[in-house]
C-alpha cells in the first residue's frame, strides 16, 4: 500500500510538473496575443500583452537540460487553491532556487549567471529588442498599477532582488526606471535617465554581455521608499499585499530640453513616495514593462549560499494594469481613489542618492 501511494504522488507530481511546462512552452511560443494564457475577464493583468522573457531557443536549451526552474519558475495561481491573490480568482506566482541559472541562449555561452556577480532571473513583460511590437511611446501618458506579495515567512536573504522595471525595447540600455531592494539602501526606486547616457565598450555599467558596447546612465536617481534595515523590509512585504501606481509621461528629450513634460510619480499603498519630472525615457525605442524574480545570486550579511539552498524565492504578482487615465484603473477595488491620489503634493522629490 505505501508502495502504491508513492507511486501514485510521483505520477501526479510528474503530470503536474509536465503540465506547468506545457503550459510556459504556449506562453512562449505563442504571440503576445495569448497573454499568459489568461481570460479576458481575469483581473490579474489588464490593458497589457506579457510573455516570459524567454526566446523559443532558450526554452529549447532548458528543457534539453533538464533545468529544474521551468517546472516551477512561473504559474498562473488561483485562490480557490488557497493561493493569495490581491483581487479576483487569479495571481501570477513565480519561484528560483538558488542554484537555477536563468536565461540561456544559443548555445548556453549567455547566461545571468556567469555574469560579475552572478544573478538569475524569471520575468514576463512586453518583451525586448523586436520580440515583441509592444509599449509605450515617447509623449504618451499612462497610468500603472500592480500588487506584489512576499510569502509570510520571507526574511531577507538575498543581497539584492528587482520587483519592477521599465526597460527600453531596444538593447543595449540599462533599465530606465526600476523598484528594488538592496542590502545597502533597502527599497528604491531608481531613475536613470535624468542626465541621458553614454557608449561604454568595457560593460562596466553591468549591461547585457550580449553586446559588444552597452549604453550606460550618466547618473542613477535613487529614492529611498524603506531604508535597509532587514526587519523593516520584511515588516513590509512578509504576507501582505503592497500596492504600487506609478503615473507616467514617456518623454525621450534632455532634461534641460524647454518643452520636456517627462514624469515619474510613484504611489506605494495609496501614498506618493517619489515625483520626478524630466527625462523619462530612452531616445530609441520604447519603453516596456518587465517584472518577476530577478536577482544577484549573493546572500545577505549573515547567511551563506549554503543556506540559501534551503531558501527558494518565491514572489507573487497581481492586478498589474497599464491605462491612459487614473480613473480606468478602477482604483476603488484596492481601496484608493483617484482623488487620494491627486490630492497629494506636486512638489518635486529630491533623491536620497545620485549615483554615476
Amino acid at each position: 500500500m505505501r508502495i502504491f501511494l508513492i507511486t501514485f504522488l510521483a505520477i501526479i507530481l510528474s503530470t503536474n510538473s509536465f503540465a506547468v511546462v506545457n503550459e510556459v512552452k504556449k506562453m512562449i511560443y505563442k504571440s503576445e496575443k495569448y497573454n499568459l494564457g489568461l481570460k479576458k475577464k481575469d483581473t490579474t493583468v489588464n490593458g497589457l500583452k506579457l510573455k516570459p522573457l524567454m526566446n523559443q531557443e532558450a526554452f529549447e536549451n532548458a528543457l534539453k537540460k533538464n533545468y529544474g526552474w521551468l517546472d516551477y519558475g512561473f504559474n498562473i495561481v488561483y485562490a480557490k487553491d488557497g493561493e493569495p491573490v490581491r483581487w479576483g480568482d487569479t495571481s501570477q506566482r513565480f519561484e528560483l532556487h538558488i542554484d537555477d541559472c536563468g536565461f540561456i541562449y544559443k548555445n548556453g555561452t549567455y547566461r545571468d549567471c556567469i555574469r560579475t556577480p552572478p544573478k538569475h532571473r524569471f520575468e514576463v513583460g512586453q518583451g525586448m529588442n523586436n520580440d515583441v511590437s509592444l509599449g509605450f511611446k515617447h509623449g504618451e501618458e499612462f497610468w500603472y498599477s500592480f500588487s506584489y506579495y512576499l510569502p509570510k515567512d520571507f526574511k531577507m536573504t538575498r543581497n539584492s532582488f528587482t520587483i519592477f522595471q521599465f526597460h527600453s525595447d531596444q538593447g543595449p540600455y540599462s533599465p530606465i526606471f526600476n523598484i528594488r531592494v538592496t542590502s545597502k539602501l533597502g527599497l528604491t526606486v531608481d531613475i536613470s535617465t535624468s542626465q541621458g547616457a553614454f557608449n561604454d565598450e568595457t560593460n562596466a555599467c553591468g549591461g547585457s554581455v550580449k553586446f559588444k558596447v552597452n549604453v550606460c546612465e550618466e547618473i542613477i536617481l535613487k529614492y529611498i521608499l524603506v531604508n535597509n534595515d532587514p526587519k523593516k523590509i520584511e515588516e513590509l512585504f512578509a504576507g501582505k499585499w503592497v500596492d504600487f501606481i506609478i503615473h507616467a509621461v514617456w518623454d525621450n528629450s534632455p532634461s534641460d530640453h524647454d518643452g520636456n513634460k517627462g514624469l515619474f510619480e510613484v504611489f506605494m499603498n495609496g501614498e506618493k513616495k517619489v515625483h520626478y519630472e524630466g527625462q523619462s525615457a530612452w531616445d530609441i525605442g520604447r519603453a516596456v514593462i518587465q517584472y518577476g524574480i530577478y536577482e544577484k545570486k549573493v546572500a545577505y550579511p549573515g547567511y551563506s549560499l549554503n543556506d540559501l539552498k534551503t531558501i527558494p524565492t518565491i514572489a507573487y504578482y497581481d492586478e498589474v494594469w497599464a491605462k491612459k487615465k487614473c480613473s480606468q484603473l478602477k482604483l476603488k477595488r484596492l481601496g484608493y481613489s483617484c482623488e487620494l491620489l491627486y490630492a497629494q503634493s506636486n512638489e518635486i522629490t529630491k533623491p536620497s542618492i545620485s549615483e554615476r
